[in-house]
């Protein structure tokens, strides 16, 4: 199915009397729009009135471009569930994995949408497939304390199986890994002291066989550059867990530690994090799911703040501003898919602008 054809499957929140522009039209604007590098309502109106020719080779825009507070309000209005599934469903149908993939869930606040202290950002749950760069979903809120809420409803709407989910340590919960599990997934958790029974079992554990070589599984990896070197020890066990907790916590099967030494400029620093997993032990697995896991700083939130100027957004309606960001990330999968050129997602995101014909290519292959 097209891009063209998920798109009509929105419904349109409008009222038949004096509607001017057809929704298609507009939400394939200001999909254009951002992929070719426009960052808001107004830039969104400017791309259209330049690439009119270009937009109406696929859609009617028989009433012209609408101005920017019609963009708006019509993009705004639009049932969020609905719009993330025309495009995520889009994005990922030739989506194709060539190992037990790592779904990282990790939280992204939009420092422009502040409109009340750091608490009124919008906060975006992603869900990242970091072995293909792309995004699989997202879910927004004003305010971070709906992030477990959110990231459970982001996990209703993956396919889990034969996939490893990673999460910070907000989502250590008994309710998450379940939810995971039924999904026949498999998790890699961090955990804190926010469980601290649970916390001190774990690093109890590893103590008990810190001189016990043949009752542990570890790998070292080592990397180095722009003047920083780190050192990782990633160490395994099996999780034996006292009844009380196992009954709490029936699904974790191994213990993961990882000591990093870190030296840049001179200066070195050491700590240790610890993490629970579904996963039987593999160590290198282990090693891998979690190296991937903070990947996605680099991968996805530079990106967005860099690229694609996401710390910049000045959009103070809620639902506008989180409309947006799946546009974003929705630009962003569209750039990575395209394989015909060796050049940076910022480059491409400005040929994007500059060539009719480029946009094309990545848009309808």
């Amino acid at each position: 199915m097209t891009l063209l054809e998920r798109l009509n499957r929105i419904p349109d929140p409008r009222n038949d009397i004096n509607v001017k522009h057809d929704l298609v039209d507009v939400v394939f604007l200001v999909f254009s729009a951002v992929l070719s590098g426009a960052t808001g309502w107004k830039s969104i109106q400017e791309f259209g009135e330049s690439q009119i020719d270009w937009l109406r080779q696929y859609r009617g825009f028989e009433n012209g471009i609408p101005k920017r507070h019609c963009i708006a309000n019509i993009i705004s209005a639009l049932d969020s569930d609905a719009l993330l599934e025309a495009l995520f469903e889009w994005l990922n149908s030739e989506r194709t994995r060539t190992e037990k993939s790592v779904l990282a869930i990790d939280g992204k606040a939009l420092r422009g949408t502040k409109t009340n202290g750091l608490k009124s950002m919008l906060h975006v749950v992603n869900a990242y497939d970091v072995e293909s760069g792309l995004m699989l979903y997202q879910q927004s809120t004003h305010g971070k304390g709906k992030e477990i809420s959110l990231s459970r409803d982001v996990l209703d709407a993956l396919v889990l199986k034969e996939a490893i989910v990673t999460l910070d340590s907000l989502h250590c919960l008994a309710p998450t890994m379940a939810q995971i599990k039924a999904k026949k997934g498999d998790f890699t958790i961090q955990l804190k002291k926010n469980q601290p029974t649970l916390f001190e079992h774990v690093t109890e554990a590893f103590l008990a066989v810190y001189n016990q070589p043949d009752n542990m599984a570890e790998c070292i990896q080592e990397n180095e550059g722009h003047g920083r070197k780190e050192w990782r020890n990633i160490m395994q066990i099996e999780a034996n867990l006292p009844p009380e907790l196992k009954e709490k916590w029936p699904h974790i099967k191994s213990f993961i530690e990882v000591v990093s030494e870190r030296t840049c400029n001179g200066k070195g620093t050491r700590d240790s994090r610890w993490y629970v997993s579904s996963l039987e032990v593999d160590v290198e697995l282990a090693a891998r799911t979690i190296r991937e896991h903070w990947l996605v700083e680099n991968q996805l939130h530079w990106v967005l703040d860099v690229v694609f100027r996401e710390d910049e957004l000045k959009v103070k309606d809620p639902n506008g501003a989180a409309h947006l960001a799946a546009f974003n990330r929705a630009a962003l999968n569209t750039i990575k898919q395209d394989e015909s050129d060796k050049d940076s997602l910022a480059a491409k995101r400005r040929k994007s602008g500059w060539s009719g014909e480029y946009r094309s290519k990545i848009i309808f292959g």
